[in-house]
């Protein structure tokens, strides 16, 4: 058994085992993975995780995305691996959060682990493209020029309002947002809104190795942010219509009020997958 670390310069060797979607994190601030791989060299199992609040005064902490095994073996060297290195980096609490009809034999080595472990719905929901266009409410939303393409931006307009956003706190689903290029985000989709030559609102999906539409930050300030956020949505939805399938999948993270707002609006009748989810004391 061998526990190998994932870096940009192996990942690809493991990209079938993992997923491209899973893969393409590899390489990322704060994100980190390693392989278990048998005597053969083929992978046996796999964990990916990225540490939260590294650059803030709250407790840092770790989140499993993406986690198999398959066997105990396997799953003991990853952990033994992975224990030694969130206390490296002083981490105080570990989260997963895995999808329930893939980890049903991840349940108890966890648990012996120290995780508490409950089955819940999942935060992101997604739905089709083509079911969002026909939401009847955007029949009523008139976009403004305030709105305009993000590939419209220039460099310094855009990094200016990333460090903004960020002092205010906000970074969507994105730890790392200070640090991912502007390609990372779909330049022709996502969308900003510019008041009196500021930017003053993003709206920033990021398109995934498997053609599925991510909502990573939505975030307006100002008195008009409640006439521009609605404005920014269907200018997405419509630059999206332009340049995708209709059977395109949207995926939203409610991970705080604003996108749970959105997915209740969006998705009233969406429903996160079930999934485990749980957490440990480290140290």
């Amino acid at each position: 058994m061998n526990i190998i670390e994932l870096t940009e310069d192996n990942v690809e060797e493991y990209m079938e085992y993992l997923s491209e979607d899973v893969a393409e994190n590899i390489g990322r601030t704060f994100y980190s993975g390693l392989v278990a791989t048998d005597d053969l060299e083929s992978p046996v199992g796999g964990i990916i995780w990225r540490y939260k609040n590294m650059l803030s005064d709250s407790d840092k902490e770790s989140h499993i995305e993406w986690l198999q095994a398959e066997d105990q073996e396997s799953f003991d060297g990853l952990f033994d691996k992975y224990d030694r290195e969130v206390k490296q980096e002083g981490i105080v609490r570990s989260f997963f959060c895995l999808p329930a009809k893939t980890s049903q034999d991840l349940k108890k080595m966890l648990k012996e682990r120290g995780f508490t472990v409950n089955l819940m719905e999942g935060d992101s929901i997604t739905a089709k493209l083509s079911e969002i266009a026909d939401i009847s409410a955007f029949s009523k939303i008139s976009i403004s020029d305030a709105i305009m393409p993000l590939r419209s931006a220039t460099q310094r307009g855009f990094s200016a309002a990333v460090s903004r956003t960020l002092v205010q706190g906000h970074y969507g689903t994105c730890e790392d947002l200070a640090y991912l290029p502007r390609l990372y985000f779909e330049n022709d989709v996502s969308c900003y809104a510019e008041i009196d030559g500021q930017i003053v609102g993003m709206l920033l999906l990021h398109r995934t190795p498997s053609e599925q539409l991510e909502v990573v930050l939505m975030h307006v300030t100002g008195k008009e942010s409640v006439k521009l956020l609605p404005q920014m949505i269907k200018q997405a939805v419509e630059s999206a219509y332009e340049s995708y399938e209709p059977d395109t999948r949207i995926i939203i993270n409610r991970h705080d009020y604003a996108s749970l707002a959105l997915g209740e609006r969006l998705f009233p009748r969406g429903f996160g997958i079930p999934v485990y989810e749980g957490e440990r004391t480290e140290g």
